[in-house]
């Protein structure tokens, strides 16, 4: 890529990023669920309504993701303790030769074990973000940008990052 590109590339990053800052300073994108408190601060429509296993829960993706995330399981020993169907989102980076990174992994737990994974040490799996019929929904986040300081990737990462104010209203459940 030549230099030109490349600049052009961080330019017009830094461009939507600001767009996108400005849009959700200004207060007028909708709450998802105006009703609810958990779900302010969640774009007005999901990039993406993944379903979860036996079609319990659907897992609602911010819009400002668009395009820049692709969704795999977790396996066996990825998920650890969590019931099978554990999903991980992962951003895409602009340089395709830089490997996907995790924006956010989701595991479902019965509340028995959620216990006991809790009482283990370490840092926790992740954050209880919602309670349904005995299953406890975590949601993991990165603990860093994983990419170069200013570099057009760490920019758009930097954005597409969860607040912890969004987690909540991610899982809807039918």
């Amino acid at each position: 890529m030549t230099v030109r590109r490349a600049m052009m590339r961080i330019a017009l990053l830094l461009a939507a990023g600001l767009v996108f800052l400005a849009d959700c300073r200004s207060g007028s994108r909708p709450a998802q669920h105006p009703d609810s408190a958990a779900t302010r601060g969640l774009d007005s429509a999901a990039a993406a309504v993944v379903g979860g296993p036996a079609g319990s829960y659907e897992l609602l993706l911010p819009q400002r993701w668009a395009g820049h995330f692709r969704i795999d399981s977790l396996s066996t020993g990825e998920r650890g303790r969590a019931l099978p169907g554990a999903l991980v989102v992962e951003y895409l980076p602009a340089d395709s030769t830089i490997r996907p990174q995790a924006l956010m992994a989701l595991a479902v737990y019965d509340s028995a074990t959620w216990r006991e994974v809790r009482a283990e040490p370490g840092p926790p799996a992740g954050d209880s973000v919602a309670t349904n019929g005995g299953r406890v929904y975590v949601i993991g986040l990165p603990q860093s940008n994983p990419f170069a300081a200013n570099s057009p990737d760490a920019v758009v990462f930097q954005v597409l990052q969860l607040r912890r104010e969004e987690l909540p209203g991610l899982i809807r459940f039918r």
